[in-house]
């Protein structure tokens, strides 16, 4: 019996689950970086709040900077739930409540017989199915994902002959009768220990120390609010190659020089080519295929014909 809208067991079932499946998330990735989290692919779930202050608890658990803000961070995590909620079965070994036709009794004998047990067993499951992925919000590229696996807290009663319930189950510290702790009664095979999780679990007590002389990461210069704090500084640049000599790959000037003397700022001469039934071109000193002709440019690597 519960006095409040929820019973204490379907809440602790469903806050066992979801701390399971956050504290078995590795957000060590994340260490060391400034992240938004952000929660509006909750909104609706049952249980948003604790969902939401768990995640960012292990968030700063494993050393994340949290940002207020999403354009002061470089990294957003968001997360979804695909299930939380709770299951329940029951198992009756006896005569169940059963209803009678109106007349078919005497009058002022009831027309309900009450549910008569020598067993029942009634089994209890809380469900969680989380997942959290992070992405870099400047290049857009993925970081982490953490992967989505339904994790279940189970809770057990059982009567017999009217006597009950025994409790057992993931939720309970062991078994116990009518709400007292018995060792007689083996706990149940479903609450096998499970391997420890990686990273910190947001249900353990846990200190953390505080650097006094940590510096955050600040926002980065692609979500700056000022346009002006966008502008890279441009790198020192020293030429291999004085720009009064002349310089590898540069295009020499088209202009001709007035001699047919060698010209010294260029490195190229001037020649003469004799191509049949043509008048003759003369090479440019720069070299410039243009000016000289395309006939000209052809036959460099060719003998003139007799």
């Amino acid at each position: 019996m519960s006095d409040t809208l929820r019973t204490g067991t379907e809440q602790i079932l469903l806050s066992a689950a979801i701390d399971r499946s956050i504290s078995e998330m590795d957000f060590s990735v994340l260490n060391g970086k400034d992240v938004y989290f952000d929660p509006q692919y909750l909104k609706g779930v049952s249980d948003e709040g604790y969902i939401v202050s768990s995640i960012r608890q292990r968030l700063l658990a494993e050393g994340v900077f949290l940002k207020a803000a999403r354009d002061e961070a470089t990294y957003v995590v968001e997360a979804r739930a695909g299930a939380i909620g709770t299951n329940r079965q029951d198992v009756l070994i006896g005569i169940p409540q059963t209803s009678l036709p109106a007349g078919a009794l005497a009058t002022g004998v009831p027309s309900v017989i009450p549910e008569i047990p020598f067993a029942k067993k009634t089994l209890q499951k809380g469900v969680a199915k989380i997942a959290v992925f992070a992405y870099n919000q400047t290049t857009g590229q993925a970081l982490w994902q953490s992967g989505a696996s339904p994790i279940t807290a189970d809770a057990r009663d059982t009567w017999v002959l009217g006597t009950g319930p025994f409790q057992r189950g993931s939720i309970y510290t062991g078994a116990s009768f009518a709400g007292q702790r018995v060792s007689w009664w083996n706990k149940s095979g479903s609450s096998v220990p499970r391997p420890p999780a990686s990273g910190i679990a947001t249900n353990i007590a846990q200190t953390f120390p505080e650097d006094p002389d940590v510096v955050p990461p600040g926002p980065p210069k692609a979500l700056a609010k000022n346009p002006g704090e966008n502008k890279a500084t441009p790198a020192s640049f020293t030429p291999g190659v004085a720009p009064s000599l002349p310089q590898p790959g540069r295009v020499p000037p088209t202009t001709p020089p007035t001699s047919t003397s060698p010209a010294a700022s260029s490195g190229f001469t001037s020649s003469t080519f004799n191509i049949q039934g043509t008048t003759d071109n003369t090479g440019s000193s720069g070299g410039n295929a243009a000016a000289a002709g395309a006939a000209a440019g052809m036959m460099m690597f060719k003998s003139p014909p007799k």
